[in-house]
């Protein structure tokens, strides 16, 4: 069986140019859900994980605001449906775990 993959905007060290890469797409368990993201915002903590202002392990994956429709959920998950429309904020997330692929 292949790897899922998809595609990301990471960073790949201190002030250097931003890539796009293939990474691991992970398939939701318990109560996680995979969103397709259709938007994402480039925000200030993106900017200090490419200008060294966090201490980050490069490549990083970016995008901590995104919007998206989900397309697969975990077993455990009773609140959320395939096709649901999404928006998710790794600040506002309380009640759910989101596991994000953060290195590559």
């Amino acid at each position: 069986m292949s790897t899922r993959t998809h595609d990301a905007v990471v960073t790949v060290g201190i002030g250097a140019p931003l890539e796009i890469r293939k990474v691991p797409t992970p398939k939701p368990t318990g109560d996680e859900v995979l969103v397709k993201v259709l938007w994402t915002a480039s925000t200030p903590l993106d900017l200090h994980q490419n200008d060294g202002g966090l201490l980050v392990t490069h490549p990083q994956v970016l995008g901590d605001g995104s919007a998206g429709v989900v397309v697969e959920i975990g077993p455990d998950v009773k609140d959320l449906r395939v096709g649901d429309k999404v928006c998710i904020s790794l600040f506002l997330l309380t009640s759910r775990n989101l596991t994000t692929t953060s290195n590559v």
